[in-house]
């Protein structure tokens, strides 16, 4: 299985638990998430919007992966907004991602 792969995994399951270890595990301590408008979020607040449980994802498909990059799909349910399919670019080092940004197209209904 793909790093990025591991970690879509344990962000699902701190999704489903409400737990932040399984993430937690896989985010480096200087992590920045960047959502589709450009804002920036710190390892914490990251952790504690994934352990709230509001959104759940999975279909998770790698697209690229080598020793400090990373990109994937995955798709996403989130209870205020619906389906939608997520591309994912990442940086990473030593087994844990450093950075992580997102691109969303929700599903037309």
């Amino acid at each position: 299985m793909t790093l990025v792969a591991t970690i879509l995994q344990a962000w699902d399951k701190t999704m489903e638990t409400k737990d932040r270890k399984h993430l937690g595990a896989y985010l480096a301590d200087d992590f920045e998430f960047m959502d589709p408008n450009g804002e920036k979020e710190s390892r914490s607040e990251t952790l504690e919007w994934s352990a709230k449980g509001h959104l759940r994802i999975s279909d998770f498909k790698t697209i690229y992966e080598d020793d400090k990059v990373m990109c994937a799909t995955h798709s996403a349910t989130d209870e205020s907004a619906g389906p939608s399919t997520v591309m994912i670019f990442a940086k990473h080092e030593n087994g844990k991602a450093t950075f992580w940004k997102i691109l969303q197209a929700f599903d037309q209904s």
